[in-house]
Formats: structure tokens, C-alpha cells, sequence
């Protein structure tokens, strides 16, 4: 187990080398305050086995995770790159939302459509990690684990692997928590021009490009109507729905014109 500590306050290293004995544990402390991606990075380079599976500080596995996992690798060793479903979970664990990943869908679908793998409970064959890794620019904090999985999926899809995975703790300083519409947009331009840029990346998301474009004039549509920027919300539903008129018919659409009801009372 590799720990990465970024430069924290509290007692992290104390409280991970207390493991050793018990653990086969690897403290690493960055010299500076580093986003996740540095520190995830870094985690994947001093670790010594064949797959690695990332888990951010406010996050948690289910206990059988892993045990879950080590049997799907044994059970079907070419799959390199594989995901547990997850969980979101209020401050106290009760569920709050599961994001759904339909059968019926491609990986390619799905991938275009948004991350619903998140991070947390994400295992990649180091290899095959180390590869394609998370882009460090500060331009794709936030982004920067659905760009990396479609890079990765270019070259080789995911899977899901069976069992619950990670518990994802939905609280107020979550970096998407505090995410405003503004620096949505502008992530999003990132991610897209570096994807749509790159030939493999490229030619993966083309049959769904439409969805991929819409679904993130999705979400910036919700993010601003959250903070009452009605107008843009409106202007960038519209957008959504010309790149993918499916996207009229989900559960964010719903939650979309919730929040426009609020708004006009």
C-alpha cells in the first residue's frame, strides 16, 4: 500500500506508519500543497503490483472490495482495466445517489456520456497505468480521472467488475461541490481540445460526439442553474439538446427544471 501525503496538517504519516508490521506500507510525503493527479502519479510509480487502484482521502472501499477484485483478476486475467460500481454517500453513509452504468450501452457510450467510475475503486494494470497516467494541468482539475479512463479506454475498454466498490462521501469541500459554471466551461474547452486533438482519443469518441459534447453543456446547464445564472442554464440546455436530444429524458434534466422552479418562485 502506497500512501501519498500532500503536504497535509493533520496526522496522516503518523497514522499510516502506525499500520507497519501489519501492512506492507509506503509513506510518501510531497514537499508542497500538489493536486491529486501529482500525488496519484506518484503513488503509481512506487508501487510494486500489477494493478493499481486509487482511493482519495475522503473516500472509503467495502470491506470485500479488494477481495472482490483479486478474484475477477485471477478469474479473468486479460482484463486489464476494470471498475466496481459506486456509491455516494451523506457525511453520516446513508446512500445518497448510484450512478448507473446501463448493460445495454457500449463502454464507448458510456465513457462519452459522463465518468461514472469516478476514482475511487478504479483498477488499471500498472502497465498500462503508467502509460497514459493523469495530466497533471491545472486546467483539468476536476475532469482529470475522465480524461485519463478515455485515454486509457482508446486503447483498451474497462469492464465492471462485480460487487459494490467504493463510497464516495458527498460533503461541501468536494473540488465538484464547490465547482462553479465558470470553471466548468472553461475545463471542459481543456479537455475537449487535448482529447479531439489526439487521433486515438478522437476516432473512440466520434460515434458519440454529439453525446459527449452535450453532456457537458449538461452539466454546466444544472451548475449555473444552481447558482441562479438562470439565463446561461437555459442557453446551455438548449446547446445540450441540439448536440443530443436524448439528453431531454434523464434524471439531470429532471433535476434541471427543479432548480428552474425554485428559481422562479
Amino acid at each position: 500500500m502506497v500512501v501519498v501525503d500532500n503536504a497535509s496538517t493533520d496526522r496522516t504519516v503518523e497514522i499510516a506508519l502506525s499500520f507497519d508490521g501489519r501492512l506492507d506500507v509506503n509513506v510518501l510525503v510531497n514537499d508542497s500543497n500538489r493536486e491529486r493527479s501529482f500525488s496519484r502519479n506518484r503513488g503509481a510509480e512506487h508501487a510494486r503490483g500489477l494493478f493499481v487502484v486509487f482511493l482519495d482521502s475522503d473516500d472509503e472501499l467495502r470491506p470485500d472490495s479488494l477481495e472482490l477484485a483479486a478474484t475477477f483478476i485471477e478469474t479473468y486475467p486479460r482484463h486489464r482495466f476494470f471498475f466496481q460500481l459506486l456509491t455516494i454517500v451523506d457525511e453520516v453513509g446513508a446512500p445518497v445517489y448510484e450512478p448507473v452504468v446501463h448493460k445495454s450501452h457500449t463502454m464507448r457510450r458510456t465513457l462519452a456520456e459522463g465518468n461514472p467510475l469516478s476514482c475511487s475503486g478504479v483498477f488499471v494494470e500498472r502497465p498500462l497505468f503508467l502509460a497514459h497516467r493523469f495530466n497533471e494541468a491545472p486546467e483539468l482539475v476536476g475532469s482529470e480521472d475522465w480524461h485519463c479512463w478515455i485515454r486509457i479506454a482508446a486503447e483498451y475498454e474497462p469492464v465492471v467488475c462485480p460487487g459494490g466498490g467504493a463510497l464516495l462521501v458527498d460533503h461541501s469541500s468536494r473540488t465538484i461541490s464547490l465547482d462553479t459554471w465558470q470553471a466548468a466551461q472553461k475545463r471542459f474547452a481543456f479537455l475537449t481540445a487535448d482529447l479531439l486533438t489526439d487521433p486515438a482519443t478522437s476516432e473512440y469518441l466520434a460515434p458519440h460526439l454529439g453525446l459527449f459534447h452535450g453532456t457537458q453543456e449538461h452539466y454546466v446547464a444544472v451548475k449555473a442553474a444552481g447558482q441562479s445564472a438562470f439565463r446561461t442554464s437555459l442557453v446551455r440546455f438548449g446547446r445540450a439538446i441540439r448536440h443530443h436530444p436524448g439528453l431531454m429524458f434523464t434524471r439531470r434534466t429532471v433535476h434541471l427544471f427543479r432548480l428552474w422552479l425554485r428559481g422562479a418562485v
